[in-house]
């Protein structure tokens, strides 16, 4: 092994804050997210990478153009997943991997209250962002590293504020206890059609079936969105979990929590609550 491989190895593992496991991270994330208060440039992340792997920038696209523009900040803290490792943005704003040459998922979770920011704009890989949304709470960019150079710098994510003030996500207990606040008199789940009253009497009945479970989740997940959350990091989620209840369900029809069937469900619900909790990409409501 190279003396500049090793090295790299060692700089990746004073970056690692421990193998975390990606659909854990976004508490972390909720917590280690804040704006950087100094602004850093493209270049960083080419010092920082200049021997072997992946590296790039997670910047905050305060104009929402695709780009890093000059005095635009970072996210330190962001949390940034490949091959299933998570490493955290440093104070520049910037992730690395020590990888060999290949091809690569990179996932980055999207912060709480933004938006991924449009991708691939213009000629400058340096400066533009890759990431695209996912539906499920990340943005996510795939990158090939050239067996000739044996390193790529230029892999960032871009994420902004919406201009709209979002009114914030509830959880299952806010509109159980909140019913002025439903949007809707009315809510459809797994193609059954609910009243409000039928639905918050689920919503105080969640148990040992599963399907209450995913009944709780889904309902605020939709109530969120209706209301006027960003639903980029759930739409593709809460269409999964719907047909998750139109097989499944309907609510209160047994699904044990050791059954196939929640294998299958428990990853879409814990999502959705994540998403409910304020720590995906909308904030939670005051």
């Amino acid at each position: 092994m190279s003396q500049d491989l090793r090295k790299a190895e060692e700089q990746t593992r004073q970056l690692l804050n421990g193998p975390l496991k990606h659909a854990r991270a976004a508490a972390l994330a909720a917590a280690l997210i804040p704006l950087a208060s100094v602004v850093a440039t493209p270049a960083a992340a080419q010092t920082i990478c200049q021997s072997a792997g992946v590296c790039g920038t997670v910047f905050s696209d305060t104009n929402n153009n695709g780009l890093q523009d000059a005095g635009e900040p970072v996210f330190v803290g962001a949390v940034v997943t490949l091959n299933g490792t998570s490493v955290s943005t440093n104070t520049e704003g910037v992730y690395y991997f020590a990888v060999p040459p290949g091809t690569y998922q990179i996932e980055v979770q999207i912060p709480p209250g933004t938006q991924t920011s449009p991708a691939n704009v213009g000629p400058d890989d340096t400066i533009d962002s890759d990431g695209v949304s996912d539906g499920q709470g990340n943005s996510v960019a795939t990158v090939t590293i050239s067996p000739s150079t044996g390193v790529d710098t230029s892999t960032d994510f871009g994420f902004y504020v919406p201009s709209v003030a979002q009114s914030g996500t509830g959880t299952p207990g806010y509109w159980k206890n909140h019913p002025e606040a439903w949007p809707t008199e009315t809510i459809m789940i797994g193609g059954v059609t609910y009243t409000k009253a039928q639905a918050i009497v689920w919503l105080d009945s969640v148990g040992k079936d599963k399907t209450t479970t995913m009944f709780s989740s889904l309902v605020s997940a939709k109530l969120n969105v209706l209301v006027g959350n960003d639903k980029s990091c759930v739409e593709s989620t809460i269409v999964a979990a719907d047909a998750w209840m139109k097989t499944y369900g309907p609510v209160g029809k047994g699904v044990s929590a050791a059954s196939l069937a929640w294998k299958l469900g428990e990853p879409l619900h814990r999502l959705m609550d994540n998403y409910n909790n304020g720590m995906l990409c909308a904030p939670h409501r005051d």
